[in-house]
């Protein structure tokens, strides 16, 4: 047999070479991955071949994947990340609740009910005390008015914190009396002691004493509930102090034992106040405590319940960019069909057809997904820069916003799950050929065909309605913006500047010496040009400092248990007018008003209303503090928000500055023109009193602006994710109806050629 037959009976014997080859093939490759490659290979050069179509899909993917990464990553950093503390779920803080008329005072109690639930409670391994404060630095450089905090000995330890240098206090160190130590924080420790190696036992003028440095803590530790602290010194009570069960003022946290829960801990609580009422009537009566989850606490405050509504806002935009892409596919599709019908008559499957179509769709979304991930770490930035520095220290994990594992996670995740999803539909709808048919149209454009159109206008009518909803949801808040901002704090912040400082003890260690500080310093002020009035109280709006009270109205019979908590203001004569605070009824403050003369007491009109709601309080008498004062009520005033302009109207009691002076006091100069044009003034002339005095110099209006930042923010991502969603919406329609135009060109001249006008064109187009 010659070479030439032995090749043909072999060929013969063994059937078609190729087919040989790739049943040999699938032996030892993995076809599914062959195949899925070939996919990809083949989608990648169909979607080069419309850069168009590319390039406006993967932008608006990019979009709507860039915002949700964007708020997914400041949700992960502020929300999802754990407290940075050891066992961070064991921490709860503490707040009194008035079971009678629902006051709560958020992380607050008296001192003795704190001390004596220490002692007693079998729930908490350990509990502490704290409270803010500012406190003036000197020595060293210039004076500097430093936030920092007063905390019982075991505050470090309970949370898990550990000193870079030094020690944490000791018991010794809270007791009252004991030689005055501080730990400091290492900004400070860096920024004003040029990083000293050797500041262990150093003698630092705190409030004009001596202080010696025990300890610096890392600029890692973070306390949010207590703000940017730059140092810390022991609490310290007086036994006098300990035993004040008047007034809910000490804010306190403690860390539950292991295997304790909380409701088992606020349970054992509620027992503990039940027998204080009984015990103590007339300053625990309805009294008990809520105990609350750290975490939740500081998170409530960083905004997580407004960062979750916009993160819904942007996840809704994901999906009209979802759906404008699954339409700009489904349009694209009406051009392949004879392609798809070509390759069905070469023996593909609809569901190989499918398939590759749904490999071009999740290619797509992962080119979204890359680009969004670029537009989401321009975001998180901006976002962050949005945040006034003054509210950072309230944030746990500020700076810490970043394109981690979780959040690339995150985006990849939503990229190739949209995809998947928005790539279904799409891709099983264009492979329901009929191939003998759509071969034989003499187009391959599919003009006349509706396949596809009701999916489309399915898909239309979700990318409105979710606009719709996003634009409405965007234009309730700005609307609730815009009112708060006109009904206004209360008062007119507007030419005033402050000057808030907190007098040393050792210094000003009487009342009369803290009285002539401030009338000397008023009467400088006021004959400053350009200054149209003055005022002074011991704290002031959207300020730092902030006292509250337990007051009780003095009625005959007395009512024992009728007593409520108030913010206390201690203010001079002028102050009401500086702040244009509105007059009820009654009188204001004047020089009359001073010490020796009866006590008289201002009050707010929410305060009127809940004890007098029908009769004039003018000439009733309230009683409240330490010192149980019983003071007339000469006045009422309007109602002013201490803390950001979406709040009710608080209960306030003013008192003249004369007859309680004040070691905190703030300043208000209200001027005829830009008030930073006198700051340099104003600081010279308490200066001018007193050189070696820190204070603190801001425009009310940005006091405001700062402790409102985060509803600024929020509404300003509302705002551009609102727009947002508009350009998309209208941007994603057009683009398809411009496609479907552009592929129906034959058609559509055919029908003006026999006599169609533009409007049943349009009807047509639209329809």
């Amino acid at each position: 047999m010659s070479r030439k037959e032995a090749t043909y009976a072999a060929r013969r014997e063994f059937g078609n070479v190729t087919l040989v080859e790739e049943d040999s093939r699938t032996v030892w490759r993995w076809p599914s991955v062959e195949n899925l490659l070939m996919d990809i290979r083949y989608s990648v050069r169909m979607l080069r071949k419309s850069p168009g179509f590319t390039i406006v899909a993967v932008l608006t993917l990019a979009l709507g994947i860039g915002a949700n990464t964007a708020i997914f990553s400041c949700i992960n950093a502020w929300i999802i990340n754990p407290l940075p503390y050891p066992q961070s779920d064991r921490l709860m803080v503490f707040a009194t609740h008035d079971k009678k008329n629902g006051w709560t005072g958020e992380h607050v109690t008296s001192p003795a009910d704190f001390f004596d639930f220490q002692k007693q409670n079998t729930s908490f391994e350990q509990s502490v005390a704290w409270t803010g404060a500012s406190l003036n630095l000197t020595g060293d450089g210039s004076p500097e008015l430093v936030d920092g905090g007063r905390v019982t000995w075991n505050f470090f330890d309970t949370l898990g914190a550990k000193p870079i240098l030094g020690r944490t206090f000791t018991p010794d160190d809270d007791r009252s009396g004991s030689p005055h130590v501080v730990i400091l924080s290492e900004g400070l420790w860096q920024g004003r002691y040029d990083g000293d190696p050797k500041i262990i036992g150093r003698n630092v003028t705190i409030g004009g004493e001596a202080y010696t440095v025990v300890g610096v803590m890392p600029g890692t530790f973070q306390f949010p509930l207590m703000g940017i602290a730059n140092l810390w010194t022991p609490l310290a009570l007086t036994d006098k102090q300990r035993a004040d069960r008047g007034g809910s003022w000490l804010p306190a946290f403690g860390r539950l034992k292991p295997g304790v829960a909380q409701e088992q801990a606020e349970a054992e609580a509620g027992v503990f106040f039940s027998g204080l009422e009984k015990q103590f009537p007339q300053t625990n009566a309805n009294l008990t405590w809520l105990v609350n989850s750290m975490t939740w606490d500081i998170r409530r405050k960083e905004g997580a319940p407004e960062l979750m509504i916009v993160f819904v806002t942007v996840g809704l935009i994901l999906l009209i960019a979802c759906a404008n892409v699954a339409n700009l596919v489904l349009a694209r599709a009406t051009s392949r069909t004879r392609e798809f019908a070509v390759r069905g008559a070469l023996g593909a499957t609809e569901g190989r057809l499918a398939r590759q179509l749904l490999t071009e769709s999740v290619l797509l979304f992962f080119l979204g997904g890359v680009g969004g991930t670029l537009f989401g770490f321009w975001g998180m930035k901006l976002i962050e820069s949005w945040i006034p520095s003054r509210i950072r220290g309230y944030m746990i994990n500020y700076g810490h916003v970043d394109l981690d594992f979780m959040t690339l996670a995150f985006t990849l995740g939503i990229a190739l799950l949209c995809g998947l999803i928005f790539g279904l539909a799409p891709a099983f709808e264009n492979t329901r050929l009929d191939v003998n048919r759509t071969l034989k149209e003499a187009s391959g454009q599919a003009s006349g065909s509706k396949r596809g159109a009701r999916l489309r206008q399915i898909f239309v009518a979700g990318e409105i309605a979710l606009a719709v909803v996003v634009l409405i949801s965007t234009t309730l808040l700005v609307k609730s913006f815009i009112i708060s901002v006109r009904t206004g704090p209360g008062f007119n912040p507007a030419n005033v500047m402050t000057a808030q400082l907190a007098l040393p003890r050792p210094k000003y260690i009487n009342d009369s010496q803290r009285r002539n500080f401030g009338e000397e310093v008023l009467a400088r002020l006021r004959a400053l040009p350009g200054v149209a009035s003055v005022g002074a109280a011991s704290n002031i709006p959207f300020g730092g400092f902030g006292q509250g009270v337990v007051v009780e109205a003095v009625r005959r019979p007395a009512q024992p248990g009728e007593r409520t908590g108030a913010e206390f203001w201690a203010a001079s004569p002028g102050y009401f007018s500086t702040m244009q605070i509105g007059l009820v009824k009654g009188r204001l403050f004047n020089f009359a008003d001073s010490q020796g003369s009866s006590p008289v007491v201002i009050i707010s009109q929410s305060f009127a209303r809940e004890f007098w709601p029908d009769e004039d309080p003018i000439g009733r008498q309230i009683r409240f503090g330490e010192q149980h004062t019983v003071s007339t009520i000469v006045g009422v005033v309007g109602d002013i928000m201490r803390n950001h302009l979406r709040e009710r109207g608080s209960w306030q009691i003013y008192v003249p500055l004369t007859q309680f002076p004040s070691s905190t006091l703030a300043f208000v100069v209200r001027s005829s023109a830009d008030p930073t044009m006198i700051a340099t003034a104003i600081r010279d002339a308490i200066w001018s009193v007193d050189h070696d005095q820190p204070l603190s110099l801001a425009p009310l209006e940005t006091l405001i602006a700062v402790v409102d930042a985060g509803y600024r923010v929020v509404t300003k991502l509302m705002v551009f994710f609102g727009t947002l969603a508009m350009f998309l919406g209208t941007f994603g329609i057009y683009g398809v109806m411009a496609h479907l135009v552009s592929q129906r060109i034959h058609e559509i001249g055919i029908r003006v050629a026999l006599g169609a006008s533009s409007v049943q064109v349009m009807r047509m187009v639209i329809g």
